[in-house]
């Protein structure tokens, strides 16, 4: 191993070692050699482990990484090394049978010096645009037949409890573009369907994936798929 490897390895040991939660009040100016700052929901309230990491510039995978405390508040020590620090922060929580990661964005992204210190505070937010895209999920769904009018499509999300972050949300609609919706929050819903061919809005027969039959409303969630956190659907006109 040669030198740089060796300095490398014994930094990211140290720094490891020294990242941690940060007890008292959360600091609003920047400290040199330090990046610190608080991580909340979407409601403002704090939130516990979430993995918070800065990440050097110049050096490949040389990062800092702590576990936000009670308070939702973290502190990394950076060292006096070259090139700048950027924050970055991921959030892990269980659904069904699997385990979710969130990326959580800071209020500032941009990199700093660890000479100069930063705050970077961060919020998880599982829904809404964000960035030119959105932090919400896709649904696909899928035609059963060729009856339904695709331009007048639309589903109903119902909520079934609360959502992976624990918040609530009122029943909302999607209409799909191809066989996509976009922006769901990632929970259980109730979902129905309808389309209006005619002027008049008309229901659909709907089905989740795992369901054999279809009917006039499906239970669905999300799973996590090689193509991301996904729900999938089926839907058809009523059959007689």
């Amino acid at each position: 191993m040669n030198e740089h490897n060796v300095k490398t390895a014994l930094l990211l040991a140290s720094l490891l070692a020294a990242g941690g939660s940060l007890a008292g009040q959360a600091a609003s100016k920047a400290t040199p050699w330090i990046m610190q700052g608080v991580v909340r929901n979407a409601a403002g309230q704090p939130i516990e482990g979430v993995e918070v990491s800065a990440h050097n510039t110049v050096y490949y995978n040389m990062n800092v990484l702590a576990k936000t405390d009670k308070q939702g508040r973290y502190r990394l020590e950076l060292p006096h090394e070259i090139g700048t620090w950027a924050p970055y922060a991921t959030i892990r929580r269980p659904w069904g049978d699997q385990v979710f990661k969130f990326t959580v964005y800071p209020n500032d992204d941009s990199a700093f010096a660890a000479r100069d210190g930063a705050v970077r505070d961060f919020v998880w937010r599982i829904q809404g645009r964000f960035d030119g895209g959105v932090l919400g999920q896709k649904v696909n769904a899928y035609s059963g037949d060729e009856k339904v009018d695709a331009d007048t499509l639309e589903f109903t999300f119902t909520p079934l409890g609360t959502l992976i972050d624990g918040s609530t949300v009122k029943p909302f609609t999607r209409k799909p573009r191809g066989s996509t919706m976009e922006d769901v929050p990632v929970g259980r819903y109730k979902v129905t369907a309808s389309h209006a061919p005619n002027g008049v809005r008309e229901a659909l027969e709907v089905r989740a994936e795992g369901q054999d039959e279809y009917g006039s409303q499906a239970v669905g969630t999300f799973r996590e798929t090689m193509y991301g956190i996904r729900m999938e659907l089926s839907y058809r006109t009523p059959q007689k």
